[in-house]
């Protein structure tokens, strides 16, 4: 980091209303994350927020436990102003390192060239769609099946697929990954 750049301090804790609203704005703008509404951030508990020596807000990373031993980074997302200061990544490692030290196996999914760099990095197995586990993975299909449901019930969701499908017109291809502890 250089001089230039803040201090950044990765904290767990919940986001304020003024948070959520300005996560569900600026997120409904990006083309590689579908996003939740203000009332599942203002719900949510294990999110890790990445602030600025005065408090700023950076970035955050939502993250979901599931089935027995899961975990789902299910946002990763860096305000415009803060990328390419290693702010994601410092997020992104928070994360990874909080679900391992409590033994659950991670799941995520981007379209991100950042976020897909990052998952191949650490060592993640990777596949193109649910429809295509890895072999050695096929016993946590189920487990990955009815979580991705549960989290396609919703309106919101619903909503901005469909909307950033035609706002974006996106081209890249998803990347699920698995860790396993």
């Amino acid at each position: 980091m250089n001089d230039n750049q803040p201090m950044v301090k990765i904290i767990r804790r919940t986001v304020t209303p003024d948070e959520a609203e300005l996560l569900v704005k600026e997120i409904q703008g990006t083309p590689y994350i579908v996003g939740y509404s203000r009332q599942e951030w203002l719900q949510a508990e294990n999110i890790r927020i990445a602030e600025d020596d005065n408090g700023h807000l950076m970035g955050v990373s939502l993250n979901s436990d599931f089935g027995q031993n899961w975990t789902k980074i299910a946002v990763l997302y860096v305000r415009e102003e803060y990328r390419r200061q290693g702010v994601g990544k410092g997020l992104f490692y928070a994360a990874i390192e909080e679900a391992i030290a409590r033994h659950r196996n991670v799941y995520t999914i981007s379209a991100n060239p950042v976020v897909v760099q990052m998952i191949h990095d650490l060592g993640f197995a990777t596949f193109p769609s649910l429809f295509s586990f890895p072999e050695n993975l096929q016993n946590h299909r189920a487990s990955i099946y009815r979580h991705t449901l549960k989290w396609l019930a919703n309106f919101y969701r619903i909503q901005e697929i469909i909307r950033k499908h035609y706002v974006f017109k996106l081209k890249e291809d998803f990347v699920y990954a698995i860790r396993l502890v």
